[in-house]
């Protein structure tokens, strides 16, 4: 896979003072663990940004773990919306808060405390569910279109639905291709090997090397 931090999209989103104090610690924690942090990211999907923006990720070994953080100024229940909309696209999924709350009932996501020290309260459960085809339909239709091996996304008469079911029928290793999709901030239209470049180079979509279409 190729997931680097250096590729991923930032967040245009104004940073909240009281969040942002709680992510440069979380940032601290997680670069000693030999995590890459990439805080304020956004994924490469077709939302808008109050939807595919995380405000911190951390990455190792291709493994994506988001962390929504929530102060004790902000509503801990919208966090559940949160990771439930991106946690096709990570493995692990954290909510991390300055305060300890009373009742934490995200099943599958783990808690992080940060005062003085961060502490892990509970952990993530590992979200290896196949993605949902709502996640597929989300993804920009340009990479769709690469990955079911449509030659020219604009003359696709094919519907982003269409190219997402076909890509989940015919398709192995479904997260992980669609984890390297979101992480992809690199500008493909340039690129992309599969619009016909001149010269070899590794998709965005998959490890494989591609060569040009011929003219």
């Amino acid at each position: 896979m190729l997931i680097k931090a250096v590729n991923i999209l930032k967040s245009s989103k104004r940073e909240g003072r009281h969040e942002s104090v709680i992510i440069k610690k979380l940032v601290v924690f997680f670069e000693n663990l030999g995590y890459q942090a990439v805080p304020h990211a956004r994924f490469n999907i077709a939302w808008g940004n109050i939807l595919s923006d995380v405000d911190l990720l951390l990455l190792k070994d291709d493994e994506i773990i988001a962390v929504e953080v929530k102060s004790s100024k902000d509503n801990l229940k919208r966090a559940r919306k949160q990771i439930e909309n991106i946690k096709d696209y990570v493995d692990y999924a954290y909510v991390a808060t300055d305060y300890i709350p009373r009742k934490f009932s995200l099943r599958n996501a783990g808690l992080i405390y940060v005062n003085g020290n961060v502490v892990i309260l509970k952990r993530s459960k590992l979200l290896s569910d196949d993605p949902r085809l709502y996640s597929l339909d989300s993804l920009p239709k340009k990479c769709l279109c690469r990955w079911a091996k449509t030659q020219n996304q604009r003359y696709s008469q094919k519907s982003k639905l269409d190219l997402a079911s076909q890509i989940i029928n015919d398709s192995d290793k479904v997260k992980s291709k669609v984890k390297e999709i979101v992480t992809c901030g690199l500008n493909c239209d340039h690129g992309c090997p599969i619009w016909g470049f001149e010269k070899k180079y590794t998709c965005c979509v998959t490890q494989q090397v591609l060569w040009p279409q011929k003219r």
